[in-house]
């Protein structure tokens, strides 16, 4: 069968009109055609001792001297051979000076070598360089063409015409209907345009051209086939494929980590790791970003422990990852430590990557002043450093400080985008700043030409419902341009909480349980309302629908670092900590301190129908009151404590919080669901609204 009659069913038309250029000339690094001397160049007239000169400055890596060689060459008056000229167009290809590629293409006119190997260096070297119209031109011109000029034109619309992949596809089919017999490489290239293109259909197409044509066990292909299943989301395909594959590369097996962790199987991700014969950093990185992404804090820090052991060297994405391990555990005295190993080793310098990932780290840490000093010592700030500080201060209550920061980044010429208003919009939530908020919502799409998103409006409907104005909530919910999701709906059944309105509460938990009918925690806010009420009946029959769903209220846990460990806590006096019983104990004692102090436990958040004496019980059993409990007992007096917890610290806890700063002499700082709360001298840094 020839390989003109298996042409793929693809419905893209070939088009044969050549194509404008575009991109821009990136700038010589050092001026290319600088005086060079040429004492140890021959000064023979055979352009082959010059040629040789030549390749030898390539091979290595002195491609600015080769072209030097070249202009020198000229100068002595050396005429060019078929055999210099795909040697400096490769020189300028590797160097991407498109200005000089075009000088030396005029010279390959002047001289007449219209041969393949030249042109396919000319259009190769146009294409690398961003100028893939050129590089159509080029082809489209060529008298002769081999499977090496089909191959440079598809490489370069597959990998340096960004939107333009699926044209290396059209390419293909015409390369068949054309009697050429596509190679290893031909497959490899059209692989990567299909999984930069998100092409399932012709993926798959492909896929059987290199089973019909006894490709399927070159390795490199399968490679690039595993990549582009990744890719286009068929991780599964790609499992097989990889099973399969005798040798596959490290790069194979990190893209495949990466598609099982974006699809939720961490298990086999794991699994393949610890399978894979070769492991380089990537692969490393892929795995400590996968425990910080499924909120496995310490796994992380402990695979990079192991890392270390197998020698490899972390790089600056190594350091990223580890700091948002610490960012999710709280860990600071971890993040310090990552942070000075990071500067021993060069790899924070001005990386604007990593000083933005210890912004964000200190910030949620709960060492704003940190954070501030990292952000200062920036020389260079985008968006997502002005963001990432923004938003720190959103989490610290520093409302007004926030919004001084975005007006700065405005006067700086910084163009904020999505994320920054979602921190910005924090920023007002936290600090009450209704008029404020509002201003800025309107602001984002009316002067910046940014669409609210679902997190703008979930936004928007916590600042009004905090400040009571339900109706104004539900209104901006019936106004929005896009469909409401349970988390917009569920920030105003949160604030009818609040503000004890059950009747709007009713009119809106029906949809909200239709657009999330597993998140426990609107059926918990529910039942609450009717508890308020004494509606028992109700809060019975919340909860039996809720059981009914096999969703369960998520427990109340709590992390605190001692010691360069991290200890977590459940809630009930029965946590699973191995110190559970001093930690029990010394919180009784805590209580009684306080309770002298003049704490009264708020029973009325225990949402049951139980005696009081059980309901005050329930709440001295929260996890950061074992957290903190733990902490005391462990560090010397005075000492600043810091705990995260993952839900929305109840009013007696923070009650108690202010308390036991006070009669502790500790600063207490507590990060919850949404911000933190600096607790000292008896008072809390959110000033009660939270």
């Amino acid at each position: 069968m020839g390989i003109a009659e298996i042409v793929l069913p693809c419905t893209i038309l070939y088009n044969s009109s050549v194509l404008s250029s575009s991109g821009t000339r990136k700038p010589l690094p050092t001026k290319v055609r600088s005086k060079i001397s040429v004492k140890n160049v021959e000064t023979s007239k055979n352009p082959f001792t010059w040629n040789s000169n030549i390749r030898t400055r390539i091979e290595n890596n002195q491609h600015e001297e080769a072209l030097n060689l070249y202009f020198s060459m000229l100068k002595e008056n050396i005429p060019p051979d078929e055999y210099t000229f795909p040697l400096v167009v490769k020189a300028c290809s590797l160097l991407k000076v498109i200005k000089e590629g075009k000088q030396i293409h005029s010279h390959v006119l002047k001289y007449g070598f219209h041969d393949v190997f030249v042109q396919n260096a000319l259009l190769s070297m146009y294409a690398k360089c961003g100028r893939i119209g050129i590089a159509r031109k080029v082809f489209n011109e060529m008298i002769d063409r081999n499977i090496v000029s089909w191959n440079s034109i598809i490489a370069g619309y597959a990998k340096c015409a960004p939107g333009l992949e699926l044209e290396a596809v059209a390419l293909y089919i015409l390369m068949l209907n054309r009697g050429v017999w596509p190679d290893a490489s031909s497959f490899t290239v059209l692989f990567s345009a299909c999984g930069s293109a998100l092409a399932v259909k012709e993926a798959a197409q492909i896929h059987s051209h290199v089973i019909k044509l006894g490709f399927e066990c070159n390795t490199l292909i399968n490679n690039g086939m595993i990549d582009a299943y990744v890719k286009c989301g068929l991780v599964d395909a790609a499992f097989v494929l990889y099973n399969k594959t005798n040798e596959p590369e490290v790069v194979s097996g990190n893209a495949l980590m990466t598609g099982l962790i974006r699809k939720g199987d961490l298990d086999s991700a794991k699994t393949l790791f610890n399978k894979m014969d070769v492991r380089n950093v990537v692969s490393w990185n892929v795995m400590i970003s996968g425990y910080v992404l499924n909120g496995l804090c310490n796994e992380a820090l402990d695979a990079f422990r192991r890392m270390k052991l197998e020698g490899i060297s972390p790089n600056s994405r190594t350091i990223v990852s580890l700091l948002s391990a610490c960012s999710l555990a709280g860990s600071l005295t971890l993040g310090q430590w990552v942070h000075s190993y990071g500067d021993s080793r060069g790899l924070v310098g001005s990386n604007q990557l990593v000083k933005s990932a210890l912004v964000n780290m200190y910030s949620k840490c709960g060492d704003i002043e940190s954070a501030r000093q990292v952000f200062k010592s920036m020389v260079k700030k985008d968006v997502v450093a002005w963001g990432v500080m923004i938003e720190g201060l959103a989490l610290h209550g520093q409302g007004e400080e926030a919004l001084e920061l975005f007006h700065e980044m405005l006067k700086e010429g910084v163009k904020p985008d999505e994320l920054t208003f979602i921190g910005l919009l924090n920023a007002c939530r936290h600090g009450g700043l209704v008029e404020e908020g509002l201003k800025q919502f309107r602001r984002m799409s009316v002067e910046f030409g940014i669409e609210p998103q679902l997190e703008h409006y979930t936004c928007v409907v916590d600042i009004l419902g905090r400040s009571g104005q339900l109706n104004d909530a539900l209104n901006i919910i019936k106004e929005m341009h896009i469909a409401p999701d349970a988390v917009v709906c569920s920030a105003l059944l949160a604030a009818c909480r609040m503000h004890n309105d059950m009747l709007l509460a009713e009119s809106v938990v029906d949809k909200i349980m239709a657009l999330d009918p597993k998140c426990s925690s609107n059926y918990v806010i529910m039942s609450n309302i009717y508890a308020d009420r004494n509606k028992w009946e109700e809060v019975t029959r919340v909860r039996r629908k809720m059981k009914s769903m096999d969703t369960e209220k998520e427990p109340g846990c709590s992390l605190i670092e001692v010691g360069g460990a991290v200890n977590e806590f459940f809630a009930g006096a029965s946590s699973d900590h191995p110190r559970c019983k001093e930690v029990l104990e010394k919180l009784e004692e805590l209580m009684k301190r306080i309770k002298d102090n003049g704490y009264v436990p708020d029973t009325d958040l225990v949402l049951r129908n139980i005696p009081h004496e059980e309901k005050a019980r329930d709440l001295y059993f929260h996890s950061e009151k074992l957290a903190l409990a733990f902490g005391i007992m462990e560090t010397p007096p005075k000492t600043q404590i810091r705990i995260v917890k993952n839900l929305r610290i109840c009013k007696d806890c923070h009650s108690a919080m202010k308390l036991i700063a006070k009669v502790e002499r500790r600063e207490i700082i507590i990060r919850d669901r949404s911000r933190f709360h600096h607790f000292k001298d008896g008072h809390c840094s959110c000033r009660d609204f939270w």
